[in-house]
C-alpha cells in the first residue's frame, strides 16, 4: 500500500476542520499540488480514489526523470560549471593544498572521489580542472556501462526462469 500512495498524504486537522489527501508532485522545479476534501468527494475512499487519480495524471504528464538526473546538473552553488567537479582544499601532513575534486557514486552505492592537486610547483589549476573534468565524465561512463551489464544480466536471469 505504501507504492500505492506515493506522493498523497493524509491530513487530518481537528481546528480547521479540515480532512483529506493531498497530492505533491515536484518536476523540474515546479511544485504540481491539489488538495482533497473528503466532504467534497463523498467521503474518505471517494476521495483517495480521486487523489489516486490525479497522481496517476500528473505521473503521466510529467514522467520520473532517467535515474541520476539530479545529480548530472549543476546547480547555483556550482561555480567549475561541471556537474560533480569542485575546487577545494585539503590538508595532508600539516602542508595545505588546493585541488580540483572529482566525485560520482557507484550503483552499490560507494562513493568515488579523485582529486588533482595544483601549485607553483606542480600541475597549472587549468591541469588539474581538466583531469577533474576528465575524470568525472569517466567514472559516469563506468557508471552506465555497470547499469547496461546490470539490465543486461536481470533480462538473462528472466528468460531463463521463463524456460
Amino acid at each position: 500500500m505504501v507504492k500505492r500512495l506515493k506522493h498523497i498524504s493524509r491530513v487530518e486537522q481537528e481546528k480547521k476542520r479540515q480532512y483529506g489527501w493531498f497530492v505533491r508532485l515536484m518536476r523540474d522545479s515546479v511544485m504540481h499540488q491539489k488538495f482533497f476534501y473528503d466532504s467534497a468527494h463523498g467521503g474518505k475512499n471517494s476521495a483517495l480514489l480521486r487523489a489516486i487519480a490525479y497522481r496517476d495524471e500528473l505521473l503521466e504528464r510529467f514522467p520520473k526523470p532517467a535515474h541520476g538526473n539530479m545529480f548530472n546538473r549543476t546547480n547555483a552553488r556550482n561555480t567549475s560549471g561541471h556537474a560533480g567537479v569542485h575546487k577545494t582544499t585539503q590538508r595532508r601532513r600539516g602542508v595545505t593544498y588546493e585541488v580540483w575534486a572529482a566525485g560520482w557514486t557507484l550503483p552499490d552505492g560507494r562513493r568515488v572521489t579523485r582529486k588533482y592537486h595544483f601549485g607553483p610547483d606542480s600541475r597549472s589549476e587549468k591541469e588539474a580542472k581538466a583531469l577533474a573534468i576528465k575524470a568525472r565524465r569517466e567514472g559516469v561512463g563506468l557508471i552506465e556501462r555497470m547499469r547496461r551489464e546490470a539490465g543486461k544480466k536481470r533480462r538473462s536471469r528472466k528468460a531463463t526462469k521463463k524456460r
